[in-house]
């Protein structure tokens, strides 16, 4: 249960359409998804996932120039993907399993441009690393996975809530939450389905007052953003268990 459909949106919320996603062609392989992007995407803006670029780009406007597979055996990924972006060999790495569909990994991609603009800002550093379903970090034990959610919409308007998942080191990961202490993370992951179905509603403005205005105390007039509910889990967890049972 990692999408949840909706009819309509407000407006103040990044939404990534089609035209977003970059048309890859994978191999039937596990592997890493790279990406090596010309310059820094436009301020505020998408980098938008290609595999070159035409002589009518103009500058800021430029997507990844370099865009690779390598396969990779699946116990490897996690450690073969993070130790390319710490010898800065790439700005991007998908982690791609073989049975995940093209198109969620091209959503991971294309969601790694709008980090890598968030995590600059934030002084995070620029390198990122994503992947369409949870990567299993058994093993890594520095290592933390943020399941980050993501609105799509498809040529037909249909609204789409989604999880695209993402790798931090501990020290990153401290950072991100702003000095928050570190949340139950199995809480919030089993918890997944309740926060898409709480986006939905806050997003749709269908929330009753009571939850909308405990909502509004930690999101401050912006979206449900996973950064959020990591720093406010003891707010937002109790809140999406009502939304998913209807109850409020």
């Amino acid at each position: 249960m990692d999408t949840l459909l909706s009819e309509k949106t407000l407006t103040g919320e990044r939404i990534f359409t089609s035209s977003d996603l970059p048309c890859l062609s994978l191999p039937d392989a596990d592997g890493l998804v790279t990406c090596r992007w010309f310059q820094d995407p436009a301020p505020g803006g998408l980098a938008r996932a290609t595999t070159g670029t035409t002589d009518g780009d103009t500058p800021g406007q430029r997507g990844p120039g370099q865009v690779g597979f390598v396969a990779v055996d699946r116990s490897w990924l996690v450690r073969e993907g993070m130790d390319r972006v710490r010898t800065r060999a790439v700005d991007a790495v998908v982690l791609h399993a073989r049975s995940s569909p093209p198109g969620r990994t091209a959503l991971a991609l294309a969601f790694s441009g709008y980090l890598r603009n968030l995590q600059h800002r934030m002084g995070l550093g620029s390198d990122v690393v994503t992947a369409a379903v949870r990567p299993d970090l058994t093993g890594f034990p520095g290592l933390f996975r943020v399941p980050h959610l993501v609105t799509i919409s498809d040529g037909t308007g249909t609204v789409t809530d989604t999880v695209v998942w993402q790798l931090m080191s501990g020290p990153r990961y401290d950072a991100w939450l702003g000095g928050a202490p570190r949340p139950d993370q199995a809480a919030i992951e089993a918890a997944l389905p309740a926060l898409l179905r709480l986006r939905h509603l806050a997003r749709t403005g269908r929330l009753q007052r009571g939850p909308a205005n405990a909502l509004a105390a930690v999101l401050g007039g912006g979206e449900l953003t996973t950064q959020k509910i990591f720093r406010y889990p003891r707010v937002v967890l109790p809140v999406a268990a009502r939304a998913l049972s209807g109850v409020f």
